[in-house]
């Protein structure tokens, strides 16, 4: 009469010791994949203030408003040669690799929009999203 309320016993026991187990692999799993997230989120970030501080230690000195042709040239000279993406106009701004760059009717600079930045805003609707030109908020070159 013990031996199968024992055998019961032991069954539940190695069943929940196997599921504690695999909730445990799943939770390294999770953190693993959030720790990978966050390290490319700050490589990005990195990336992109390192562009930024490139661009002002160029243009400032001299020309706080470049216009659209200086700033491919400056692009395409800075551009690292294993980077293949090219600068495209997309909702108002041309992108120069990590950061969004504003033209006024003329042609010349009005303000950097870096794309972590507009990325970080609180939730952007998708309306928003085809309009970061306008819904951007521009920071100074210099």
């Amino acid at each position: 009469m013990r031996i199968p309320w024992l055998l019961t016993v032991l069954g539940v026991s190695v069943l929940l010791n196997i599921a504690l187990a695999a909730m445990w692999f799943l939770s390294m799993i999770d953190r693993g994949h959030w720790a990978s997230d966050v390290d490319s989120t700050f490589r990005y970030l990195r990336a992109e203030r390192a562009q930024l501080v490139s661009m002002r230690a160029h243009f400032c000195p001299g020309n706080a408003t470049p216009d659209r042709a200086a700033l491919l040239l400056w692009e395409s000279s800075t551009r690292p040669p294993e980077d293949m993406s090219e600068p495209y106009d997309k909702d108002g701004l041309l992108w120069l690799r990590d950061a969004g760059v504003k033209l006024d009717s003329g042609g010349r600079l009005m303000g950097i929009c870096p794309y972590m930045t507009w990325q970080s805003l609180e939730r952007p609707n998708s309306a928003d999203l085809d309009s970061a030109g306008e819904a951007c908020p521009l920071e100074p070159l210099c």
